[in-house]
């Protein structure tokens, strides 16, 4: 598509707020340019928030309304397309009045996939294709900005003799206003000069490439007191006081990236050269099929980008591999401000921003400039609803979770211990550092009985997909069993311990396996889980199927079954958000929800899967059967455990998933 620019003279017009200090001096070298096109006590649930329906807080009556990665895309006018390019003004922050810039690309990038606000968004005859990741290539201790290819093949982040990098990446949003930016501040140098250095910027909105400015070059001293200026011009905070910042009004946020010691792109599509010459040829990989198949689903690098864009996440902006966890926490932090608002909107964190709805507007502004997000051109969605806050939170947990991914795929070395190249997906494998995963193999009992307690389990409430068990796997991590026996769950009595499902994105998985199921940390809300931060189990098969989000996985879903130490439980009918304290009060190991559809008949593990080591633990028998106890209003069963030791993974399971 034909780029659109603006004369010089009106780039020179910089739009209100504009930063003085901005205008290089006189003797300055100053370019500007753009890169190729891009597109306590028992805190209850509101009784009038409960009831709404059965299983509020879960999938159970829309099972995966994500939309599959499309790759065909919708052309806009001209006409459109210089309309909008006029509607960003605001975030065309320029970093030089005076001085010729290009504008961002006026066809803008992918469009995020579905507005949050919409419970249930309609699909798309043309939906976009998911942006796609940048390759970040690292030269020194930190990436030169990779939308600006006129320096990524020549210079290097400058980092002082105190080790300081010069590398800031910027956030602000301003949902009403339909502000949604970056701005880049870096101090670049020649690869084999350090003495001369220059200030380079980007800045855009989120989700499109931008523009960028290159001023100096300058000594290093010089070029330091730039940057300092440029970046409190921005934060409206020193860049000392970086790491303490709090959201100002119409100021940006600070993101805190992290920087690895490797010299490998970051977005684990490949590895860089070998120093000794170019990278020798990979090998084929030794796994078996099942292995290779599901090494393939949870290291791919397109999946995760496309789980990423169905979220709104910008990973091109703060790409995984630069995802501190700090970023993370304050990410939780946000939020769990938000839930304090939705819970309490007469509470004292209302009033400090002048009522409910104002408040869910900043705080959801302070998150966005945690955690970039990209709206295409639409204005970012405002947080003030429980179902839009809980899908904030599954991203900021799967954030995590793909970081590990990423980190796998991008930190894994392709040679064996005697120095021999091995294929990427071999390495990947054996980085999770399982003590085993092994094919179960079809036909056999344990098969048949899984298959079964699958098709057994299904919910009449799921009719809208079919499934069909694709790979079988043992699964033992490290160190679970230790952990497991040392609090003393291998002494409970038989039946106390239950075989239970566990569904997550199939991008989630390569973290699951390689650090366990985990708690939410402190920093997050305890308003967005129903019966308090724990783990969350089903006896229903497609109660856990359905958030699997297959559909964004080639319609394959992960799943677990765990042995969980579950009794005694504490049954509720409602949700309670302190549900954890309160089951520990009541000398509970975990919490049960009860549901309408429950397992008519439970039978030992041992006998039913020929396993030994499974006994005395229960699993269902059979299909699920209307009980409807006085008072329970779930659909179907849920078991929460609030402690990582009680879990130790079983089996592994790829289901086909076939949407109707």
């Amino acid at each position: 598509m034909a780029r659109t620019t603006r004369s010089s003279a009106k780039a020179a017009a910089a739009p209100t707020g504009t930063d003085a200090t901005d205008t290089p001096a006189a003797n300055d070298t100053t370019t500007a340019t753009a890169p190729a096109s891009k597109s306590r006590p028992t805190k209850k649930a509101p009784a009038s928030k409960k009831r709404t329906r059965a299983d509020t807080d879960t999938q159970d009556d829309t099972a995966d309304t994500s939309k599959p990665a499309s790759r065909s895309t919708t052309k806009r006018t001209k006409k459109s397309a210089a309309k909008e390019a006029a509607d960003d003004d605001d975030d065309a922050d320029m970093a030089d009045s005076t001085s010729a810039t290009t504008p961002n690309d006026a066809s803008g990038s992918a469009q995020a996939q579905t507005d949050a606000k919409d419970a249930t968004p309609p699909k798309s005859k043309t939906p976009e294709p998911p942006a796609k990741m940048v390759s970040v290539l690292k030269r020194g201790a930190a990436p030169v900005d990779p939308l600006s290819p006129h320096l990524v093949s020549t210079h290097q982040v400058y980092v002082d003799d105190q080790g300081e990098i010069w590398d800031a990446m910027l956030n602000q949003t301003d949902a009403m206003n339909n502000n949604n930016k970056f701005y880049v501040i870096q101090l670049l140098h020649p690869s084999k000069d350090k003495n001369s250095v220059s200030l380079h910027v980007r800045w855009g909105r989120v989700g499109e490439s931008g523009s960028s400015q290159d001023k100096g070059p300058w000594s290093p001293d010089r070029a330091v007191q730039e940057f300092l200026k440029q970046f409190k011009s921005k934060a409206g905070t020193d860049w000392s006081n970086r790491e303490t910042m709090q959201p100002k009004k119409g100021k940006y946020m600070w993101l805190e990236r992290a920087y690895g010691d490797d010299d490998e792109e970051d977005n684990g599509k490949g590895k860089a050269k070998d120093e000794d010459g170019p990278r020798a040829k990979t090998p084929e990989p030794t796994l078996g099929a099942e292995l290779l198949d599901l090494a393939s689903l949870i290291f791919s690098a397109s999946l995760i980008q496309a789980a990423l864009s169905e979220m709104n996440y910008d990973a091109n902006k703060l790409p995984l591999g630069k995802l501190a966890k700090s970023t993370i926490l304050n990410g939780f932090t946000a939020l769990k401000g938000i839930a304090e608002v939705l819970a309490e909107p007469n509470g004292a964190k209302a009033a400090e921003h002048g009522g409910q709805r104002q408040a869910c507007i900043d705080l959801t502004n302070a998150y966005y400039s945690v955690i970039p997000h990209s709206f295409g051109r639409r204005h970012p969605t405002i947080i003030d609803r429980p179902e839009i806050l809980k899908r904030e939170l599954e991203l900021v947990d799967a954030l995590g979770d793909m970081e590990i991914a990423n980190k796998i795929m991008s930190d894994s070395r392709p040679r064996d211990a005697d120095g021999n190249p091995v294929n990427p997906l071999d390495a990947n494998m054996r980085s999770l550092d399982l003590k085993f995963i092994d094919p179960v193999a079809r036909g056999s009992k344990e098969w048949s009985t899984i298959a079964d307690y699958m098709t057994g389990t299904h919910g009449a409430t799921h009719s809208n997909y079919k499934t069909s068990l694709r790979n079988l796997f043992r699964v033992e991590r490290h160190g679970e069993t230790e952990n497991w026996n040392n609090a003393g769950w291998g002494d409970l009595k038989n039946g106390e311990k239950m075989l239970l499902w566990h569904g997550s994105r199939s991008t989630n998985f390569a973290g699951i396996l390689k650090q366990g199921l985990r708690i939410a940390p402190p920093e997050a809300p305890v308003t967005g889980y129903m019966f308090g931060k724990g783990v969350y189990f089903a006896d229903a098969f497609s109660k856990s199927a359905n958030y699997c989000h297959a559909r964004q996985s080639k319609n394959i879903g992960i799943m677990l079954l765990c042995e969980v130490a579950v009794k005694p439980y504490l049954e509720l009918n409602d949700s309670d958000y302190y549900a954890d304290q309160n089951s520990k009060n009541n000398g509970k190991i975990a919490t049960k929800g009860v549901g309408q559809a429950q397992p008519g008949e439970w039978q030992d593990c041992s006998d039913a899967l020929d396993r030994e080591d499974l006994k005395g633990v229960v699993m269902p028998k059979g299909g699920l059967k209307q009980l409807k106890p006085p008072g329970a209003w779930l659909q179907y069963n849920e078991y929460i455990v609030y402690s990582p030791n009680q879990i130790r993974v079983r089996y592994l399971l790829m289901v086909d998933m076939k949407y109707h």
